[in-house]
């Protein structure tokens, strides 16, 4: 039996799934072994564990347990036995917690995955890649240096044409980020699911020709058409002398429609245009003279009529010009798209790691049409029972690899449990697909076999908020669906078609009322909306901003803790304006009785912190000290955190620091940085320079100590790190609606309610669409670019249905955030331009549902008719009176501990390990010291370079810091020397140890290679005390490789550096 629970918000839904998943494990022993539970967080699966655990330890100490009666009537168990075989279970739980089965969905899939290595082309011991932006960074990054190769000029021609859509788009110039949004692409199932077959067609070069020459021949014909009937409507206007002012409408007449699309523009004909046919009224007015009125309708009767009628029809049938316009607007992304995939797939061989991303669709290829039998043969371990918990956050190919195991524990009549609301899907950008669970599993499993139930009681929240959420999600879903069945009357999709989505809406929100149970029902709580007006310059989230402490003074005055209290907002941007100006104003009023405390993984961005800016332009600057912006900035940045106006410069210890700093490893670098900056520092800013130097020590060693490299990554991703708070803390919580899905709070602020109903115009959706008309069906997958005009194409079906979808997530983001709050809902929004009006945005629709009559649902249960609570004048909606709560969660006082400096020691001073390995296989000190000579030589292209590549080695514990500084003394030395200082002087492109190739797969590589405008020198080192004839003869050999490179003159020698001799090489 597969039982579907549909639960909504504070429906007790994790108390269900417990008793569930407990009378599962009284079955049997050892049940809990062949129990799967799955759910989307780990966080969310340690809450599951350990509800589990605790319920198990309730029953077996004796404690009360709301499980004690239905254990013992569904075993015919007294409590006593209940309870002993409680304890039994927990043990055995406890010593076999590996064992314990509750994971999230991704896990499982490794798991499973581990079994199939050899299908999916994998080594036993690859890596799992967690960061996929890390990933497509890298895939971008090796694009880009391929457009370089002559053999890409086809990616090339595709990424000028990318250049010129996002200039004629007005966008922002920032190619390398605008390529890793689409490339982001890759990772949508939508394309993942043919990506096979996309990419077979692109390797095809001349079909792909073929079909773009294809679309630029309907596209050229049909422009051909209306260009030709409007040449011939003019032509008969000009053989009657009229012009199309001298028509009814004069300048605004529709006949001057003629002209533009002479010009070859493609307007559509208004209505008016439409009414000229077969109507010769409408084509003059009573004041049209009489001689004009008659040229007009000779000119009627003779074609200009049969003109209109032509363009109105060409026009009515624009499918294939407007299908054919869209693929080619952005088919060019086929080829980039197609170049990612193709570099993430190198990434991936290259690096032997799997990316987490990746496991639903590899998983799925492998498995796809095996039976439960054979994937548990390969993975060793049978499950019998499956519980998946938010279910609508399931991607379909997620469910495809699940269900088959499901349908054999089902055929094998064994209990599993699916539970998920639809109203709080709202992680498509994840893959997740709500219609699974509004259809989708009752069309897979028999109606014998599938029971589904609804939890009708809301445990969470007081009644004035059940009911205003009652009445607000049945009547808002109606206003969406008519919305978006006006955009579908006028569409190309047929009536079959239309019917599939002119209730659709409303279906997904049919089963949201919930009853208030007995305990709940006098507690009123209390929801207040209000509408805010915009200031001057049309900001209205300033005046927010401004009456948030008042709310929460007012909430404190009530009685409720500041960890009573959320605050969520729609992006992490929202949440730092929050973050900002509750701690500007609590530091504004320090006298205030009042509290602002405040905890955000969301809003708290490092580097929102004046002194990692500080920090981050220092780096800046010893990257590239050439760069005389940088250095401006970095002074800039310099006076702001010292306070030092005045300084025009850097003093001399700072600058002669720096540069030492400069020779360091990234993390040494960094810390020496803010070691030399310190004092300047406050106090209240460390914790963002411990959480900086975490992410630093991170990032060094995960990827790489080199700081260009890093700085990338800062611009890139780096920037959007936040600092961790704990939950204990009595603060208020600043959190994304997203975050906040699963949690309840007292007192829920929702202070910026306003955000699209349908995708934003300025954020471009691509959507993957599989063509089924030819001539366009000859790729199985194209891509086109959200909007209104695919309504009268092919996809007009995807675009309809890519809306749906963006109406209901927006929607149930509003779900989400009005039912977190338990007794007080605070809403603010802004006033809509046109209120009453087709809303566009959410604050539009919350005025247009608060102002509409709502009546009982169909099936009979009472709504609260809420408009009546509804003041326009002032803008305000109010149900219930601010509510004091009436429990404490803890004392109010919070302990306050003093943050100390981070403490931050000079890489001087502390240990270094020292690598007596170096050298390891050579049996005498002077050999290993050669080699050193030898590879710190390597590294010197100019006597500037001396200290910097000593550093390394001293850094790396190869050499001791006393060993430095001989190192260093004893190589000055040497490159002053008159023979060799114009070696590294800086005059000539030096190339140290770079491979000459010398044919049959040979190469030769030459210590060091100086290029001049005149002549080519070579340097090959020697430090053994020993002058040989090979020597001349390996050189040799050089000076022959350079000759065929093109260079004439050529000079070599060989430096005896122990011997403190140089020898200039014949080349005979």
């Amino acid at each position: 039996m597969l039982t579907i629970y549909r639960a909504s918000a504070g429906a007790g839904k994790t108390h269900k799934l417990t008793g569930e998943y407990l009378l599962l494990l009284f079955s049997q022993p050892g049940a809990y072994k062949r129990i799967l539970a799955v759910t989307f967080t780990n966080k969310a699966t340690d809450e599951m564990k350990g509800r589990i655990v605790e319920e198990l330890y309730n029953l077996a100490s004796g404690h009360k347990s709301d499980y004690v009666d239905m254990l013992s009537e569904a075993y015919k168990m007294d409590e006593e036995q209940v309870r002993s075989q409680a304890k039994k279970i927990l043990i055995t739980i406890l010593h076999d917690y590996s064992a314990f089965n509750i994971s999230t969905i991704d896990k499982f899939f490794q798991q499973t995955m581990r079994a199939f290595t050899r299908e999916i082309g994998l080594q036993g011991g690859y890596g799992i890649e967690m960061d996929q932006d890390l990933v497509l960074s890298e895939a971008v990054d090796r694009l880009l240096a391929d457009l370089e190769n002559p053999e890409n000029k086809e990616l090339l021609g595709w990424m000028l044409r990318f250049a010129e859509d996002k200039i004629e788009g007005g966008g922002e110039w920032n190619l390398r980020r605008d390529i890793m949004s689409l490339g982001s692409e890759v990772f949508k199932e939508s394309y993942k699911a043919f990506s096979d077959e996309l990419l077979s067609d692109i390797k095809d070069k001349k079909a792909l020709e073929d079909y773009k020459t294809s679309l630029f021949k309907i596209i050229k014909s049909v422009e051909k058409e209306v260009r030709d009937i409007a040449s011939e409507a003019k032509e008969i206007m000009n053989r009657y002398s009229l012009l199309p002012t001298d028509f009814k409408g004069g300048s605004r007449s529709p006949m001057c429609l003629f002209d533009k699309w002479a010009k070859g523009e493609m307007k559509p004909p208004t209505a008016t245009f439409a009414g000229l046919e077969d109507n010769a009224s409408a084509y003059t007015t009573k004041t049209t003279p009489e001689d004009k009125k008659s040229a007009i309708m000779s000119a009627f009767s003779v074609g200009l009529n049969d003109c209109v009628k032509r363009m109105v029809a060409r026009f009515d049938n624009l499918t294939h010009y407007y299908t054919a316009n869209e693929i080619v607007r952005y088919y060019y992304t086929l080829g980039i798209l197609a170049d990612i995939s193709r570099n993430i797939a190198e990434y991936r061989e290259e690096k032997n790691v799997m990316l987490i991303a990746d496991t639903t669709e590899l998983l799925s290829k492998v498995i796809d049409g095996s039976n439960a039998p054979f994937i548990y043969e390969k993975t060793g371990t049978r499950i019998d029972n499956y519980m998946i918990d938010e279910f609508q956050d399931t991607s379909g190919m997620q469910w495809r690899n699940f269900r088959p195991l499901v349908e054999e524990s089902v055929s094998n009549n064994r209990d599993n449990l699916i539970v998920g609301d639809v109203k709080q899907s709202i992680y498509r950008f994840r893959n997740s697909d709500w219609k699974l669970l509004d259809e989708q599993v009752a069309k897979d499993f028999a109606d014998d076999v599938v029971r589904e139930e609804t939890l009708k009681d809301n445990w969470r929240s007081c009644r004035n908020i059940v009911s205003f959420n009652n009445s607000f999600f049945t009547a808002a879903p109606f206003l969406l669906q008519d919305l978006y069945n006006n955009n579908i009357e006028t569409s190309s999709l047929s009536d079959e078609e239309k019917a599939l989505y002119n209730t659709r809406l409303m279906s997904a929100y049919k089963k949201s009322y919930q009853r208030v149970p007995a305990p709940f029902r006098n507690k009123d709580g209390h929801v207040r909306v209000e509408f805010v007006q915009s200031d001057d310059n049309g900001d209205w989230k300033e005046k927010v901003l401004e009456r948030l402490p008042e709310h929460l003074e007012k909430l404190q005055d009530n009685g409720f803790e500041l960890r009573d209290i959320a605050i969520l907002v729609r992006t992490n941007m929202e949440g730092a304006a929050v973050a900002e100006a509750l701690m500007a104003y609590k530091n504004s009023h320090p006298e205030n009785s009042y509290k602002y405390d405040i905890i955000s993984d969301d809003a708290l961005f490092v580097s929102r912190s004046f002194v990692i800016r500080f920090m981050m332009q220092m780096l800046r600057h010893i990257n590239n000290p050439g760069d005389d912006a940088c250095r401006r900035i970095a002074l800039f940045s310099y006076r702001i955190v010292s306070s030092h106006w005045e300084r025009t410069d850097f003093t001399d210890i700072e600058l002669e620091e720096l540069q030492r700093i400069s020779l360091l490893p990234l993390y040494e670098m960094v810390e020496s940085v803010y070691r030399l900056f310190m004092p300047y520092f406050p106090v209240n800013e460390q914790v963002f320079v411990q959480a900086f130097l975490d992410m630093v020590a991170e990032y060094s060693g995960k990827e790489s100590a080199d700081l260009s490299r890093f700085i990338k990554w800062w611009d890139e991703r780096g920037y959007r790190k936040t600092i961790a708070t704990p939950d204990a803390q009595n603060a208020i919580r600043i959190m994304t609606v997203h975050k906040s899905k699963g949690l309840g709070f007292k007192a829920v602020i929702v202070p910026f309610c306003d955000w699209e109903i349908d995708h934003k115009p300025t954020k471009p959706v691509v959507l993957w669409c599989h063509p089924k008309e030819a001539p366009f069906n000859n790729l199985h997958l194209v891509p086109v670019r959200y909007g209104q005009v695919l309504a009268g194409t092919i996809f007009a079906s995807d675009y309809f249905k890519e809306k749906l979808h963006a109406y209901i997530d927006n929607l149930n983001t509003l779900y989400v955030a009005f039912t977190r709050s338990k007794e007080e809902l605070i809403v603010m929004a802004p006033m809509p331009k046109k209120p009453g009006e087709a809303p566009s945005s959410i604050s539009g629709l919350l005025w247009n549902v608060l102002d509409c009559h709502i009546p009982d649902t169909a099936e009979g249960e009472k709504l609260e008719d809420i408009n009546v609570f509804f003041d326009k004048e002032k803008a305000l909606f109010e149900i219930g009176d601010w509510w004091k709560t009436s429990q404490k969660t803890g004392s109010s006082e919070m302990k306050e501990l003093p943050i100390r400096p981070v403490c931050s020691v000079s890489s001087d001073s502390r240990l270094h390990l020292r690598l007596h390995g170096k050298g390891f296989f050579f049996n005498d000190e002077r050999r290993k010291h050669g080699t050193l000579m030898h590879e710190i030589l390597s590294a010197v292209r100019t006597s500037a370079d001396i200290e910097r590549a000593v550093e390394y080695y001293r850094l790396s514990g190869v050499i001791s810091g006393e060993e430095s500084g001989e190192l260093i003394a004893r190589l000055h030395k040497l490159l002053e020397k008159t023979e060799v200082a114009s070696w590294y002087d800086g005059e000539a492109k030096v190339l140290n140890e770079v491979e000459i190739l010398a044919g049959k797969g040979l190469s030769k590589r030459p210590d060091r290679v100086m290029i001049y405008p005149d002549k080519v020198v070579i340097v090959d080192y020697k430090f053994g005390e020993k002058e040989e004839k090979k020597y001349h003869t390996q050189v040799r050999n050089y000076i022959k490789l350079i000759h065929k490179m093109g260079y004439q003159n050529v000079e070599a020698y060989i430096w005896y550096v122990e011997l403190d001799k140089i020898e200039k090489v014949k080349e005979t």
